[in-house]
């Protein structure tokens, strides 16, 4: 429970920063953190808590970015269901793997948003500058991507209480031979 927090509120410091960075950096060369930690949730968290929290960061990005409510929310949550699936039939421990599924799904939710906003009223612009600033945000998120799981590994490890921690079967001693 501690971990989602603290994870909420450090998505929340990273789209403040995220929405600082871009009044003097392109958009294109600031990277989704509130994406990339709803990722890392999904790879090292999983559960209902986890997920609860992927929608919670997507409603807050719908907040600061003035976005129709529920947008980010709904990306986020299926942002999370797709890592989740992918990580229960792949291996995705390593940081290559990590940063190839960030990547894919970061170029999934920048055309899912753009379909989004088209169908709720905007218009579907998907042009050459859409195109290179897709590119450059998932190149950024295979960069980013390792780090942020390993935080959220750490944050997880360190705020983990004993009654918290999974529950491991014990083999019970028999006194048989095992042959």
């Amino acid at each position: 429970m501690i971990a989602v927090l603290v994870l909420f509120v450090l998505g929340l410091l990273g789209m403040v920063a995220e929405g600082a960075a871009t009044s003097f950096l392109p958009s294109a060369l600031c990277p989704d953190f509130g994406l990339l930690l709803v990722i890392g949730m999904a790879l090292n968290l999983g559960g209902a808590r986890a997920l609860l929290t992927s929608a919670a960061l997507g409603y807050a990005a719908d907040v600061l970015s003035g976005a129709p409510l529920g947008q980010h929310a709904l990306l986020h949550v299926l942002v999370f269901g797709a890592a989740s699936a992918a990580n229960r039939s792949l291996e995705l421990r390593t940081p290559l793997a990590q940063a190839t599924l960030s990547g894919v799904l970061t170029l999934l939710n920048g055309l899912v948003l753009s379909l989004l906003t088209s169908l709720l009223g905007g218009t579907l612009v998907v042009d050459l500058r859409f195109t290179l600033q897709l590119a450059s945000q998932a190149v950024l998120s295979c960069v980013f991507a390792p780090l942020v799981c390993v935080l959220v590994e750490a944050v997880a490890a360190r705020t983990t209480r004993e009654e918290e921690a999974p529950r491991r079967s014990v083999p019970i001693p028999t006194g048989r031979r095992a042959i």
